[in-house]
């Protein structure tokens, strides 16, 4: 049916049912005092009433499973009596069992308006009102456990039972302080009781007490969260917490008052919940394994991060994965304990592994025995930090490794077998794989070639003793004999010694006598690396394949000047934001070798001023040379352009494109080059708090005149391949992201989630006991199965960076609009303030709050490309939820939320530097032999590694937290020399002297601006200089700085950065009533932006239509509404927009005319306002308008014409049926 149009004919009248049980519909004939059915309304679905039943009185009698049991309602569904005191009128019907003992079935209606947008009625006053009346149960329970449940209500007879998941219909209940009973089913082997009162008036969260039915006695918390939908209100029953036990071990946890014991077998989830009245404190638990002593409390609440816990015991530490996750359904956290150390065995071969005592014994007798493709969890009993691993059956065992470093795959020797195996340790925050997999062909460290004639090769593993020996023209494997040593080869050739660590593509020669050099080359093979010795050039030049040497085969650049895609909901008719990537302005570039750059941002400006004087003055002869500064002259007029100081070069006037991509291939290389210059997201909503939502935020002043411009996104990757290679190395991996700013009000995510989520309620409903089930599905996985992924293959880093990320965030609760529309912001923000109401925490609105995300660096490692990808996404996410979770809601996280999170010797590197000075290189600079890597650009290191600090003590307040942080950092981070105003007073605020001292000394501008200001404001101006930092903007400190630092800057007001403020890319569009999305007008849509913002007060349900200005002056427009007919005027002091005159629709008295370009306007007589010309005594006035021309006059008259006979439409809309109303209010009254 794509594309059909489908009409319905129906009465004005409409049922819907929102139960589980279809009712049949009744019509009383008015004499004979008789029912007759006219249809059934199913479940969900809407039921139009014959149009001969459109004035009887209706009855219902729920039918389907409940056929028989209930006779008709006792009384009529009331809507047309009570219209002309509501425009929604509510009651409830009672349908009376056909047993006298038992309670009757409640129905809930409520009859709307129905929508209507067009009335043919031909201006009669008489017709009939369209409505849709709902019946809705009076109460609904859903069951959100992973159990069943049984519900009883007082009264009746029969208990209904609920699987996990399901929600069911109360038929009875009449919300008046009735007994409901519930029972928990076969939890622990048990049925637990519990019951509870159900009110019009129970709060939105309360805690229920059950007792099991067990000798001795028990009892669990359980709560219930209460919501109001339509007229029914729905009760969830959950439990707080989910915990998953998969260490195989017994595990017990306590909170105040609470004790659990968790049994080691116990496979399905305890329902966990803490016992005090207020569900909304910050609530932490401690835990102890086995034998140990009590871990330090910890929080359940931060979803979505991961952790470790340490519980102490005698000579020992137990280390537990703490993985916490949101439940589909917003309610309940899932908690998973894991072992931290988990052995994985994926050989072919049944392993024992143990434990190396601290000095270096083997272990005597604790094997741990692993059969082919099992998966345990593993305890550590000391701290050597080692393991070695032997074959069952076999005495001796491999060398020991180290268990807990990352390491992509080590080959261990196993003597007897002559072969070996290969383990992996895969760290993340909650835990650490170590796998076993077979030895395969290549997987060696490498392959050592004596390629030579002349002499043997002799080398050994760095501090190790054995020395091997290559005879001319042989091969041999090489593994490491020392797993845990020095991993550097020592060889020796006759005289020559050298060393090399197998890790770079490399080579070298040294001479054997006076004729002959012997070559060396180290390179890639597979996941193996080739060190091979010869004498012929001519082979080290081929395995090196000339990389240095290749010239591109293939090129592609695509460039886009700008894009832009607006978001619209056409349903409310509204453009919600628009996305647009913009390029640069004017970019001044220089080409000193064969690549144009660009000049700082400094140079540009004075070489466009320089331009722009050129262009309109000309120059005389001999003239031709410009000197912009002292060393620095170039010359407009010669063809290109040129400079001679402070060097000669060819010079251009460019710009960056919005989106650039360079591609080059040749037979061993490609590059890729990417950039996108500006990427800013605007909410286009009436009223928006903040106008721009997201966009690049600019360095500061002083920073930004001294660099050149730099594009928002840049990505520079240099990939190596082989055709005798599956592995492909990447050379060079680089992302820059610059500083950014989010800034969202409630307003725009509500409008963005109406956007994106289904509106039907009981498709909703029907996902909900789908998404139970997932939840479900996830707790039967087997311990670790997400560990065994499967051997996709690898690729090998030698240099992937991504650079920190740096977001400024400000979050704002209020919707923004006049409209708020309360109902929708609730279903939009509903999950988030669930979960935050449920731990106890609450959102305030965030000003200009700052993460910062450390970088991530990889080099020389063997990686999956998917496994490579997690770790990415992994490394960020954490991050931000944590900082977010200490720094928005101040609660606890596991773990340092600012820590780096790996260490250096894992090859994994983490430190902060400000985005700005970051830089990329693309393919050509790389081969220029340009040294990479952000340190060295920096010249000295930014950060470090920081360990795991253990966790931020106490509940720290979210200002405090942020202070701590920032200590943190400034003794990591060179204090960044230039920082516009607005962060001098952050700094001021964060508190550090020593900060200030630096700051101060370094920069000149802070000390100029508020004097500046002081100049023009006086005292107020000075402290706007400083900016805005003091006045609460960090992190609104806790307690009585707070109140210390609002009383003292009372009077003085916020003024935003220094940096140029970020302007909405264009006005919102305008869509007309009828919501046809028509190409975007810009001129157009500046008339609909000056209406919706202007200081004009809008008459009820007032619309833009159209707009144009008057020649008279610029500030004047003229804009016509559904309503009026207006003169918009800007008023020069006050800077805003007010009405010079306006007419109503209505006191028109006859349509406007045009002569040439004057408008005529025919309007009533409005009392003693003077104008132009009086027509005659009859006629009203006669108001003209000078318009531009004649074609403009001729849109305007029309615009008028239509907005009129438009009116008259929706003024028969909102007429009440005079008729009807008298008809009903009578019979009503009688």
């Amino acid at each position: 049916t794509e594309g059909n149009k489908v009409i319905t004919v129906r009465s004005p009248l409409q049922i819907k049912n929102h139960f589980t049980v279809p009712f049949t519909v009744y019509k009383s004939i008015m004499n004979v005092k008789l029912l007759e059915p006219i249809g059934v309304v199913r479940p969900e679905e809407e039921f139009h009433v014959p149009l001969e039943s459109y004035r009887c009185q209706l009855f219902l009698k729920p039918v389907g499973i409940l056929d028989g049991q209930f006779k008709e309602s006792t009384t009529y569904i009331t809507w047309k009596e009570e219209l002309h005191r509501s425009n929604e009128v509510r009651c409830i019907l009672q349908c009376p069992s056909t047993e006298i003992s038992f309670l009757p079935l409640i129905v809930n209606t409520i009859a709307i308006p129905d929508q209507i947008n067009f009335i043919a009625c031909h201006g009669e006053k008489d017709w009939d009102p369209a409505y849709i009346i709902h019946l809705y149960p009076s109460l609904t329970v859903r069951n959100l456990l992973p159990y069943s449940l049984r519900y009883l209500l007082e009264g009746t007879a029969e208990a209904h039972e609920l699987a996990e998941g399901n929600s069911a219909d109360v038929l009875h209940s009449r919300l008046s302080e009735e007994i409901m009973e519930l029972v928990l089913i076969k939890y622990q082997g048990k049925n637990w009781n519990g019951h509870f009162r159900i009110s019009e008036k129970l709060p939105e969260f309360f805690l229920v007490c059950f007792k099991s039915d067990s000798t001795d006695l028990m009892t669990i918390y359980l709560t219930v969260h209460v919501q109001r939908v339509g007229s029914r209100m729905v009760l969830s029953v959950f439990s707080p917490y989910w915990i998953i036990n998969k260490t195989s071990r017994v595990l017990q946890y306590r909170a105040e008052d609470i004790h659990v014991k968790h049994p080691a077998d116990f496979r399905d989830v305890v329902l966990f919940s803490f016992k005090k009245k207020n569900v909304f404190r910050k609530n932490k638990i401690q835990l102890c394994i086995s034998t140990s002593s009590w871990s330090s409390s910890f929080s359940l609440d931060t979803v979505g991060s991961y952790g470790c816990v340490k519980c102490p015991a005698n000579n020992m530490e137990y280390l537990v994965g703490i993985s916490i996750k949101m439940s589909s359904f917003n309610l309940t956290r899932i908690v998973t304990i894991t072992p931290f150390y988990t052995l994985l065995n994926n050989c072919s071969l049944e392993l024992e592994v143990g434990e190396v005592i601290s000095d270096g014994l083997l272990p005597s007798n604790k094997w741990n025995y692993i059969s082919s493709s099992e998966c345990l969890p593993f305890w550590p009993e000391n701290l050597s930090g080692k393991l070695c691993a032997r074959v069952v059956g076999y005495e001796r065992a491999c060398k020991p490794f180290v268990f807990n470093k990352q390491d992509n795959g080590t080959l261990l020797i196993l003597d007897e077998l002559n072969g070996g195996i290969i383990v992996d340790v895969n760290i993340s925050e909650h835990s650490i794989v170590i796998t076993f997999s077979d030895y395969y062909e290549g997987a060696a460290p490498a392959l050592i070639i004596n390629h030579t004639s002349l002499a043997s090769l002799k080398y050994s593993q760095s501090g190790s003793e054995d020395e091997m020996e290559l005879k001319p023209g042989e091969v041999r494997l090489f593994a490491w004999a020392d797993p845990t040593g020095t991993r550097k080869l020592i060889w020796r050739y006759a005289q020559n010694v050298g060393e090399h660590d197998l890790l770079k593509d490399e080579c070298g020669q040294f001479p054997y006598n006076q004729n002959i050099q012997i070559h060396w080359v180290s390179f890639l093979d597979g996941r193996q690396r080739v060190l091979l010795f010869t004498e012929d050039v001519a082979l080290v030049s081929r395995a090196r394949q000339a990389e240095e040497m290749e010239q591109p085969d293939q090129e592609i650049n695509v460039s886009l000047h700008s894009l832009g895609l607006s978001l619209v909901n056409n349903d409310n008719k509204q453009e919600i934001s628009y996305i647009g990537i913009t390029s640069s302005g004017v970019v001044w570039e220089m080409k000193p070798k064969q690549r144009w750059k660009p000049f700082n941002q400094k140079h540009i400006i004075l070489l466009e001023q320089a331009y722009q004087k050129h262009l309109t003055r000309g120059t005389e002869k001999g003239m031709e040379w410009i000197t912009i500064e002292n060393n620095f002259e170039v010359n407009f007029w010669k063809i290109p352009m040129t400079m001679r100081l402070p060097i000669k070069c060819n010079i251009r006037r460019n710009f960056l494109s919005g989106i650039q991509i360079e591609f080059k291939q040749s037979p061993h290389q490609r590059s890729l080059r990417a950039q996108l210059y500006w990427l800013q997201i605007d909410n286009q909503l009436p009223g928006a708090m903040f106008p721009a939502v997201f966009h690049p935020v600019a360095p500061p002043k002083s920073v930004a005149l001294d660099t050149e411009p730099k594009p928002f996104i840049d990505v520079s990757i240099i990939t190596r391949f082989n055709e005798y290679s599956k592995v492909t190395q990447f050379k060079y991996f680089m992302v820059l992201i610059q500083e950014m700013a989010l800034k969202v009000d409630q307003g725009f995510l509500g409008a963005i989630f109406a956007l994106f989520t289904p509106a039907a309620e009981h498709e909703v409903e029907k996902q909900r006991t789908k998404l139970i089930q997932n939840d479900l599905d996830v707790l039967n996985t087997e311990l670790m199965q997400s560990s065994v992924s499967a051997m996709s293959t690898f690729n090998f880093f030698e240099h992937f960076h991504i650079s920190p990320v740096k977001l400024h965030l400000s979050l704002s609760l209020g919707a923004g609009g006049e409209e708020s529309d309360q109902e929708q912001e609730i279903v939009a923000i509903r999950s988030v303030n669930l979960l935050l109401k449920s731990i106890g925490a609450t959102l305030t609105d965030v000003d200009d709050l700052i993460f910062k995300l450390a970088c991530f660096e990889v080099k020389y490692r063997f990686y999956k490309r998917d496994q490579l990808m997690r770790t990415v996404i992994r490394h960020y996410s954490e991050q931000f939820l944590k900082q977010m979770y200490v720094l928005v809601l101040g609660l606890d996280v596991l773990g340092n939320p600012f820590g780096l999170i790996r260490g250096l010797s894992e090859g994994v590197e983490a430190f902060f530097y400000e985005p700005f000075q970051g830089a990329v290189q693309g393919p050509e600079e790389f081969a220029e032999g340009f040294v990479i890597g952000v340190r060295s650009l920096l010249g000295h290191t930014v950060g470090g590694a920081a360990g795991v600090v253990s966790r931020i003590t106490g509940s720290v307040g979210k200002g405090l937290a942020a202070i701590t942080m920032d200590k943190e950092y400034q003794q990591k981070r060179r204090e960044e020399m230039s920082r516009q105003p607005k962060d001098f007073g952050d700094s001021l605020a964060k508190g550090g002297k020593g900060l200030l001292r630096g700051v101060l000394g370094g920069v000149t501008g802070i000390i100029t601006k508020p004097v500046e200001g002081a100049k023009k404001e006086g005292a107020a101006g000075f402290f706007k200089g400083i900016g805005k930092g003091l006045v609460g903007a960090v992190a609104r400190p806790t307690g009585g700085i707070v109140d210390m630092a609002s009383s003292t800057f009372q009077g003085i007001q916020r003024v935003a950065e220094s940096t140029e403020d970020v302007t909405k890319l264009r006005p919102p569009r305008l869509i007309r009533e009828d919501g046809i999305i028509r190409p975007y007008d810009r001129i157009e849509a500046e008339g609909f932006d000056l209406f919706e913002n202007s200081s004009v007060k809008k008459l009820d349900g007032e619309v833009f239509r159209y707009s144009c200005t008057l020649p008279e002056s610029k500030k004047s427009t003229l804009v016509i509404t559904n309503r009026r007919v207006m003169c918009v005027k800007e008023v020069e002091i006050l800077a805003q927009r007010i009405t010079d005159w306006d007419y109503l629709l209505e006191d028109f008295m006859r349509s406007p005319s045009v002569e040439e370009n004057t408008l005529n306007l025919y309007v009533k007589d409005l009392g003693p306002l003077v104008f132009q010309k009086k027509e005659s005594a009859g006629q009203g006035y006669l108001k003209k308008v000078q318009l531009q021309n004649a074609n403009v006059a001729k849109m305007v008259c029309n615009a008028i014409d239509d907005a009129q006979s438009t009116r008259q439409q929706q003024k028969l809309v909102k007429q009440k049926s005079v008729r009807f109303i008298k008809q009903y209010s009578s019979s009503g009254a009688t």
